[in-house]
């Protein structure tokens, strides 16, 4: 037994000598998040015309862990993404994701990044859909350029996926390659991406999916400018052409006391679905404008609920593209709560025959309370008037069941960041 002890203190001592040498500096961040959903009115159908109302709860962990000065791993663990009463029953599929991991490392040469990471986002949020993808991220600067270069894997029909060896479906991948050049100045920022996606398993011909995606943002004393303009060009999994357009520009100007902001947007629609071609343009899900019209927050993120059609989203599965004006002012009533008001109105562009433009007028009154340091409470209000865009599409859907009642939502949130 002594010998015993006296082993286990000398490797002891042993392992204390040895920790400052391969010690390593762990950091955590993230939120915890509760949100409440009140909605009435939103299918337009008196049959299904009962209040929808819900809570949802996530819980998300970044952590970033220094193992020197060159080297660091990544990573972002969602712990809890549901509403409050499922997903956890009869199993646990929405308990916990681990959505990203990857290696962080600066090279004389530029930064390198590995693993699985944050994918579709870039300049303004307009045609941004945050997701997590495996790729390759090289970032640079030369001269008064930097430069990002990106190999992502989207789907993998090789290496045992699927089958142990699927032989028979070599390359039949679904793979995106992009360049961005980025050129910051003292006051303002001009940037492009190019994308290329190429999709041999999307269907009888192979998908190739060429993407121009150029910015602006700048501060010019109290005003702040941004544009974005996007292009989604190449040919359909069905063999027809795919060509849809994205633009959308947005001035804020700082009162002081308040500041007000007025913006555009235009999204290309289908005009004919039942061809193969597609004209839809790309409006990001974390956009988000307005929370009926453009959000994907609401309706257990649902947004094809709206009318039986769905809201301008991309992935409502509204076809139909549209044009909105909105505007908007917003003040800090105390150190603490700032207020704000946003209204707009939207028309669809490829409105089927027999259905109107007019999409409606939506107004947004947002409150955000900054309890404590680290806590933070909002709600949002918001009304949309619909237009007989909506009320026609109910029509044909619903028929004697629809109804032209305003669509309304309260939604709220308080939030724990650390």
């Amino acid at each position: 037994m002594k010998k015993f002890t006296l082993a286990a203190m000398v490797l002891g001592v042993a392992l204390l000598f040895a920790v400052p040498a391969m010690a390593v500096d762990v950091a955590l961040d993230g939120y915890m998040r509760a949100s409440g959903y009140l909605e009435k009115a939103y299918s337009g159908n008196d049959t299904d015309d009962s209040y929808n109302a819900y809570y949802d709860f996530r819980w998300r962990v970044n952590s970033t862990v220094t193992v020197s000065d060159t080297l660091r791993m990544r990573s972002r663990v969602r712990i809890f993404n549901t509403v409050w009463g499922s997903g956890e029953t009869g199993g646990d599929e929405d308990s916990m994701d681990w959505e990203r991991a990857w290696m962080v490392i600066n090279t004389p040469y530029g930064l390198l990044e590995v693993g699985k990471q944050l994918t579709a986002a870039f300049g303004t949020a307009f045609a941004d859909s945050e997701d997590d993808a495996w790729r390759i991220k090289y970032t640079g600067k030369f001269g008064p350029l930097t430069t990002v270069g990106v190999i992502q894997k989207n789907v993998e029909r090789d290496g045992g996926s699927g089958t142990v060896a699927d032989y028979d479906n070599s390359d039949a991948d679904n793979d995106l390659y992009a360049i961005a050049l980025v050129y910051p100045q003292e006051n303002w920022t001009l940037g492009s991406l190019q994308v290329f996606i190429r999709d041999d398993a999307a269907g009888p011909d192979t998908r190739e999916q060429f993407v121009v995606d150029p910015f602006f943002t700048g501060k010019f004393g109290n005003l702040s400018l941004q544009a974005e303009f996007r292009a989604d060009l190449g040919n359909t999994a069905a063999g027809g052409d795919y060509k849809g357009y994205a633009f959308n520009a947005e001035g804020t100007y700082d009162l002081g006391p308040a500041a007000v902001q007025l913006g555009f947007a235009y999204v290309t629609g289908d005009d004919d679905p039942t061809d193969d071609d597609s004209e839809n343009g790309v409006v990001g899900a974390d956009w988000e404008k307005m929370y009926i019209l453009f959000g994907t927050t609401g309706n257990a993120g649902n947004p094809g609920v709206l009318y039986g059609v769905g809201n301008f989203a991309s992935g409502s599965g509204n076809d139909d593209g549209f044009w909105s004006v909105y505007g908007g002012a917003d003040t800090n009533l105390t150190e603490k709560l700032n207020v704000g008001l946003m209204v707009a109105y939207a028309e669809a562009l490829e409105a089927p025959g027999g259905i109107s433009d007019d999409a409606g007028v939506e107004v947004d009154v947002r409150a955000t309370w900054n309890i404590y340091d680290n806590l933070t409470y909002t709600v949002i209000g918001a009304v949309l008037f619909t237009g007989d865009y909506y009320k026609d599409y109910a029509d044909s859907i619903y028929g004697a069941d629809s109804n032209d009642d305003a669509a309304w939502s309260i939604f709220h949130r308080l939030q724990l960041n650390f």
